[in-house]
């Protein structure tokens, strides 16, 4: 870090990384100074469309420059854990695609060699970043909605299907960080998971998930890449108002002031203080579709990671998030395999 400047460094240029390297090298005073890539194909890509970054084929190189003050990780999930390692071991602060690793042990132990080497760990959890997101997690804190209900999600798509990771692993990642965001980072207590594979043995196309918290507020997470149309939307139900954000609407957060009441009658000795003497009300209210000044999370996630090192302070998806998504995620892959509920 000369000054203001940072110079970082990519690993891995696939399917995310192009949008990474674009966000990063857009980023006043940040230089993408190299990208390593295997593929000669994807190389000569980089060469072609950020000019400004020098492609190599030996990740060496990166860890060996002391200019590299941090190293952005945009490779398949298998990798994370030992390219992160690697990074931190070499003194340099890391960003890491989501997942942070595949297993908490592994997570724990790259918490352990950041803090070790006081260097900042971050995970891409972009929707963190998301203004709509960050406007639901404002309406929860003030308790606007009332007392929280149940929450529930769908991520579908007829998309991309992965040989390497089952949907769970591959779409679910959003939707956790998402809950425990909204929960304050709390830990469900337990994990129910179930998913049939269609296209490949093993390889879980679509998943249905339950968590529940000490609290008593649940969340259902459906995520399918067999699904006929493409749907990214969350619902929190609460006691006074529910709210629906829809990340491909352009009104991506709806608020409606609708539920249902149960309101004291009085009995025949005009007493309101039995428990049976109520009535039920179904409130139908307005629906408000709140402005959100909405930015490119992923730019917003940039920027807030090359702060972080400029003033050594605590990212949002920092070592904690990062890990707790890792641990709801193991639990519903142990609740997929053996069938049954897995406590946290």
């Amino acid at each position: 870090m000369t000054g203001n400047k940072i110079t970082v460094a990519q690993i891995g240029c696939g399917y995310w990384g192009p949008n990474l390297l674009r966000n990063f090298s857009a980023q006043k005073d940040c230089q993408v100074k190299f990208v390593a890539e295997t593929s000669a194909e994807r190389r000569a890509y980089i060469v072609s469309n950020f000019p400004k970054s020098t492609p190599v084929d030996n990740i060496d190189v990166i860890f060996n420059d002391p200019e590299v003050t941090a190293v952005i990780i945009a490779t398949p999930a298998a990798s994370h854990f030992d390219l992160a390692r690697q990074a931190l071991a070499a003194g340099k602060h890391v960003f890491v695609e989501k997942p942070l690793a595949t297993n908490t042990a592994a997570a724990d132990e790259l918490i352990r060699i950041a803090a070790e080497n006081s260097k900042i760990l971050m995970a891409g959890h972009t929707f963190l970043y998301n203004a709509a997101v960050r406007y639901a997690k404002k309406l929860v804190d003030e308790e606007a909605l009332g007392q929280i209900y149940y929450i529930y999600s769908q991520r579908l798509n007829l998309g991309q299907v992965r040989a390497d990771v089952n949907a769970w692993w591959n779409l679910a990642p959003h939707d956790v960080s998402i809950l425990l965001y909204w929960m304050n980072d709390t830990l469900p207590v337990s994990v129910s998971a179930h998913g049939i594979s269609y296209i490949q043995p093993g390889i879980e196309d679509v998943v249905f998930a339950n968590l529940t918290w000490a609290s008593g507020v649940t969340a259902h997470i459906h995520v399918s890449w067999l699904d006929p149309g493409r749907v990214r939307k969350m619902s929190i139900v609460g006691s006074r108002k529910m709210v629906v954000y829809d990340d491909i609407s352009d009104d991506k957060i709806a608020i409606l002031d609708k539920g249902v009441d149960r309101v004291p009658k009085a009995g025949q000795n005009m007493d309101y203080d039995n428990f049976n003497n109520f009535q039920i009300f179904h409130r139908m209210g307005d629906v408000l579709l709140p402005r959100i000044d909405f930015q490119e999370p992923l730019k917003v996630e940039a920027a807030h990671f090359l702060d972080c090192l400029r003033n050594q302070g605590q990212p949002i998806t920092g070592p904690k998030h990062a890990r707790d998504v890792v641990a709801v995620l193991e639990a519903g892959g142990r609740s997929l395999r053996e069938g049954a509920p897995v406590s946290l």
